[in-house]
């Protein structure tokens, strides 16, 4: 995520899946500091303090949070889909880096969903690309 990203972004959700892809990260409560960062999960408990398992459906635990808070999704389709599902997705920032993850973790499982978005900006950081959506 660049700096851009991580000023606006108020609260980071993700699935157990990705948090433990980056559990492995040393002094992961470094990685997002300045925002809450949720766990979609069965346990009760994490690895790390800066990260709080929530283990209830992703669509109601975001209609809960302030409408002026940004989100980032920050992983795969289990936590995205339902979202996009709802009409829940003003924007995405996807992110492209030259690692390969294994099987990696889906984004998308459905094609329906983007259908409502359009490209509007492509930016190089480096070795890494990211492609902005926004909502038609």
């Amino acid at each position: 995520m660049t700096n851009l990203n991580l000023r606006l972004s108020n609260i980071n959700i993700m699935g157990k899946r990705t948090f433990n892809e980056i559990e492995k990260i040393d002094n992961i409560g470094s990685l997002y500091p300045t925002t809450q960062n949720y766990v979609f999960t069965h346990a009760e408990s994490l690895s790390a303090k800066e990260f709080i398992p929530i283990n209830c459906d992703v669509v109601e635990f975001v209609k809960q949070i302030e409408r002026d808070k940004n989100i980032w999704i920050v992983g795969g389709n289990t936590i995205l889909a339902p979202l996009l599902d709802n009409h829940m997705v003003d924007n995405m920032i996807i992110q492209i880096a030259p690692v390969l993850l294994g099987m990696g973790i889906p984004i998308f499982s459905q094609k329906e969903g983007l259908k409502r978005f359009y490209l509007k900006e492509v930016k190089k950081y480096g070795q890494f690309a990211e492609l902005i959506y926004s909502k038609i």
